[in-house]
């Protein structure tokens, strides 16, 4: 089942530590479970976008990372989804994440 964000139709959020980015540009979510939200029992950390999730260790070497862990606990209370967007400019891109960022205030985005 997917989560939505906004407008954005994201897929379903998945265990990050078993996680395998797309090789693809779009917008990705980190997330925490959190039972007070619903419909989803998760709450958005951070959003951002990326031209390729595949590339760099993606999420383990992001600046971040230890910001995420901070926020979850642990690797393993942490989740993403993406919203895939292969045919869109990383301004685009940008414009999308900065509307999610607007909306929701994500924690580690600040």
């Amino acid at each position: 089942m997917e989560i939505f964000f906004s407008v954005y139709q994201f897929c379903e959020p998945l265990p990050a530590a078993s996680w395998e980015p797309p090789y693809c540009a779009g917008i990705y979510a980190i997330l925490v479970r959190d039972s007070a939200y619903k419909p989803k029992p998760y709450r958005l950390i951070y959003i951002g976008e990326s031209g390729n999730m595949s590339q760099r260790g993606f999420w383990r070497s992001h600046h971040k990372y230890d910001s995420w862990i901070a926020e979850a606990g642990s690797e393993d209370e942490l989740y993403i989804a993406t919203y895939l967007m292969p045919d869109v400019t990383p301004e685009g891109r940008r414009e999308v994440e900065s509307a999610i960022v607007t909306k929701y205030k994500p924690c580690c985005n600040n």
